[in-house]
């Protein structure tokens, strides 16, 4: 039988960005979305972020962006319903940095998923340009999934 429950170092690692979107993000509507490349599992990662959530006393719930809907539809949808809440919605879905959807987030995550990538690769460091742009640049946090079990922050910037 195999063991479904999240492992410590993926527990820690959501508890730690819980509590960081946390100390900015204390009370009221708030919207997290979890995005990334298209090798990415962004609604296993909203799970997991949704229960961090609630294991830090939030009340969370988890919505998902499917393919074809419009910004429009969300905001009417989704977005206009919960804004009356103190809880955090965490969406997970493709496209959610793009500009219809950008200004909906308070937070967000985009999810690398490269299993033949060094931990050491970086746009940065390789001169490269990056083809998905915007879109990873403006998310709060990177993380790389490779390894479910063991999620791990990137860091994006030159420094």
């Amino acid at each position: 039988m195999t063991d479904t429950q999240p492992g410590t170092a993926q527990r820690e690692f959501f508890a730690e960005v819980a509590a960081e979107f946390l100390q900015h993000y204390r009370r009221g509507p708030r919207f997290l979305a979890v995005t990334g490349v298209p090798e990415s599992d962004p609604g296993r990662v909203a799970d997991a972020l949704a229960a961090a959530l609630r294991d830090a006393g939030q009340e969370a719930e988890r919505a998902d962006v499917t393919e074809g809907t419009t910004a429009d539809a969300f905001r009417a949808d989704v977005v206009a319903p919960f804004r009356e809440r103190d809880a955090v919605l965490v969406v997970a879905g493709r496209g959610l940095l793009g500009p219809d959807f950008r200004g909906f987030w308070n937070f967000s995550l985009w999810v690398e998923h490269d299993p033949e990538r060094s931990p050491d690769w970086s746009f940065v460091t390789t001169g490269q340009k990056d083809p998905l742009g915007a879109p990873r640049e403006v998310a709060s946090v990177l993380l790389d999934d490779t390894d479910p079990e063991r999620p791990r922050r990137l860091w994006a910037d030159s420094c």
